[in-house]
């Protein structure tokens, strides 16, 4: 589960910003909160609001940043430059380190992992473990000189500095050497969170399609659609090895086959009978192909219990539709694996405490004047527990509201 991400000098984010997903003390929709046993509540969803151009996608491009930085560290060689590395524009920020970090807990064990790098080298790296109440060190970096904690992690971990290099990250090259002191949070990193944008369909999730021999996925994609008031019934998903991209409007390809996708939809004949109609997906609603590609990531997260970040999740979807996946999330019976679901969304039906609590409410603002962007919590600030929330943002209470003219 991820408790707490943090980044500062990334794109509009000037300045270190935090989102938590540690509940605060409020009592409402005690169901929306995990309570792990051990006095820590954790939040199984998060909103994220603002206007246009004030930051919400680029605090998802910074999760995603930290996750492929991590996650390709070992495909990079010598001279290779980081990826996805863009400080803050102005004032003097454009050379520092970009920094990132990440609490979580896997297996029982809390971690906190962070670092901060340019685009050529890494510059401070470390690993935090709560065996109890106090972290422990397992390892932490700094220009380039290491340190470990005593005993067995140190005399596991020191050897593979040397295997290390400047442009990668220490967590990922201990792992690839079989570091068990560092597997279990570089698998988490790797495995258990994910970021989505709404730019493009995840043509990867069709590869999870294909393999669907027991129609779990279909009949999960089936419900969804039908969440949605779509009288979708079945897909078909015609595989060619080896192939060609499928040209069309856009390539519904992995890299060695073809996959064309249609979809069924039930309808009625003029007679009352009811007849399946069938048309190529692409040429369906924004709406079903947005939620086809998305229902894989869905169940995963769901089956799992991984932490799934999507970016206007709202996009091209009705709004009873989005309170519909909110829910299966916010829901223990339809969530029993704890997963998690962080959205940046317009759609101001969640503004409401019987379906989001105040500290799973979140904004966004840039100060147009020095174009930085922070977010705050609705937690901030004082909000009678029957007040109209939707009604007070779209006034401009809690600010990340565009300025219209």
């Amino acid at each position: 589960m991820l408790l707490q991400f943090s980044v500062e000098n990334f794109r509009s984010f000037r300045n270190q910003t935090i989102l938590s997903m540690e509940a605060s003390a409020g009592k409402e929709n005690p169901a929306n909160v995990i309570d792990n046993g051990a006095g820590l509540r954790v939040l199984r969803s998060a909103a994220v609001y603002g206007a246009n151009a004030s930051g919400k996608s680029n605090f998802m491009k910074a999760i995603t940043a930290a996750l492929i930085i991590l996650r390709t560290s070992d495909t990079r060689q010598a001279n290779d430059l980081i990826p996805l590395i863009t400080p803050f524009a102005v004032g003097g920020k454009q050379n520092a380190p970009v920094f990132f970090e990440f609490k979580f807990i896997t297996n029982g064990t809390k971690y906190v992992y962070g670092f901060s790098c340019t685009s050529k080298y890494v510059d401070d790296e470390y690993l935090l473990a709560y065996t109890s109440v106090r972290p422990s060190t397992i390892f932490s970096r700094k220009n380039q000189v290491y340190s470990f904690k005593a005993g067995a992690v140190r005399k596991e971990l020191e050897p593979i500095v040397a295997r290390n290099a400047p442009n990668k990250l220490f967590l990922a090259t201990a792992t690839s050497w079989n570091a068990a002191s560092t597997k279990e949070p570089f698998l988490w990193l790797k495995e258990a969170i994910d970021t989505y944008s709404s730019d493009t369909p995840q043509f990867q999730n069709l590869d999870t399609y294909v393999n669907d021999t027991g129609n779990e996925l279909k009949s999960f994609t089936a419900n969804l659609l039908a969440s949605a008031d779509i009288n979708f019934c079945d897909c078909e998903l015609e595989v060619r090895d080896g192939a060609m991209l499928f040209g069309g409007p856009f390539p519904l390809a992995t890299p060695q086959r073809e996959v064309k996708v249609s979809v069924k939809h039930t309808l009625k004949n003029e007679d009352g009978s009811e007849g399946q109609f069938t048309i190529p997906l692409q040429e369906d609603s924004k709406g079903t192909e947005r939620l086809f590609f998305l229902s894989p990531s869905l169940k995963k997260a769901l089956d799992n219990g991984y932490t799934i970040c999507i970016d206007e999740l709202d996009s091209s979807l009705h709004p009873e539709v989005l309170l519909y996946l909110v829910g299966l999330f916010n829901n223990p019976e339809t969530n029993p694996n704890n997963a998690q679901l962080i959205m940046t969304v317009h759609a101001t039906e969640l503004l409401s405490i019987d379906i989001l609590r105040r500290d799973q409410i979140y904004f966004v603002e840039k100060d147009d004047a020095t174009g930085i962007s922070d977010i705050y919590s609705l937690s901030d600030f004082s909000v009678r527990t029957r007040e109209d929330i939707r009604k007070a943002y779209l006034s401009g209470r809690f600010g990340a509201v565009p300025n219209i003219i």
